[in-house]
């Protein structure tokens, strides 16, 4: 790994950048404070006013794996409690605890 100081990398920062982007570990610091130059995956390209259905969202969070199955379903779980708390229609399986609504979500 090369370590930089804040103006050692700023003298040639393209540089550090492209051998970052090439696989290198580079390291800056300031202080106590160290920051590593990695390359970002690219997020999908959307449109601003594009909106996403509660089942998409889901899926694309779960497919750039920020978010993992059981998170979802817990995060399933909370929205489902809060509907029937705010008195929308559901059922309640008994033996499951799960909420099944008559109108989709």
């Amino acid at each position: 790994m090369t370590t930089l100081t804040v103006e050692e990398a700023s003298q040639n920062l393209s540089g550090w950048l492209v051998r970052a982007m090439n696989g290198e570990e580079i390291a800056i610091h300031e202080g106590t404070s160290v920051v590593l130059l990695q390359p970002f995956a690219t997020l999908p390209k959307r449109g601003s006013s594009e909106r996403l259905g509660p089942h998409e969202a889901l899926r694309r969070l779960q497919s750039e794996s920020r978010l993992t199955a059981a998170q979802a379903e817990e995060y399933v779980r909370d929205i489902r409690e809060e509907r029937l708390a705010d008195g929308k229609p559901g059922i309640r399986n008994p033996g499951t605890g799960e909420i099944r609504y008559t109108k989709p979500c």
